[in-house]
């Protein structure tokens, strides 16, 4: 009667361990801008219990934690790259080296 008991015991904190895994990369795509919502209504779950499960509260089936895993690990968000400011002419030099142009 000990193993089943124990087999219970590591699935649970397995289980557990895993709740933290997706939320910490729900927490992540839904940082980087896609919404609870549309997560929600791609995985099929409430809006509410997702968002009441990304706050820390184990309040979604095991099967829907996997298809939310699922639909985390599929979708990408596109980042912009950080724009960097060329260090070239000023206004002022830009406006004296058109001059020559316009007035040659």
């Amino acid at each position: 009667m000990l193993i089943p008991y124990f087999k219970r015991e590591v699935e649970v904190i397995k289980m557990a361990h895993n709740n933290d895994l997706v939320r910490n990369k729900l927490i992540k795509i839904n940082n980087q801008g896609l919404m609870l919502k549309a997560i929600a209504l791609n995985v099929g779950v409430d809006v509410n219990d997702l968002s009441r499960f990304k706050n820390g509260m184990d309040c979604l089936k095991e099967s829907d934690v996997e298809k939310l895993s699922e639909y985390l690990n599929a979708v990408v968000i596109p980042q912009w790259n950080t724009v960097v400011k060329e260090s070239g002419m000023k206004a002022e030099e830009k406006v004296e080296s058109t001059r020559e142009w316009l007035f040659m």
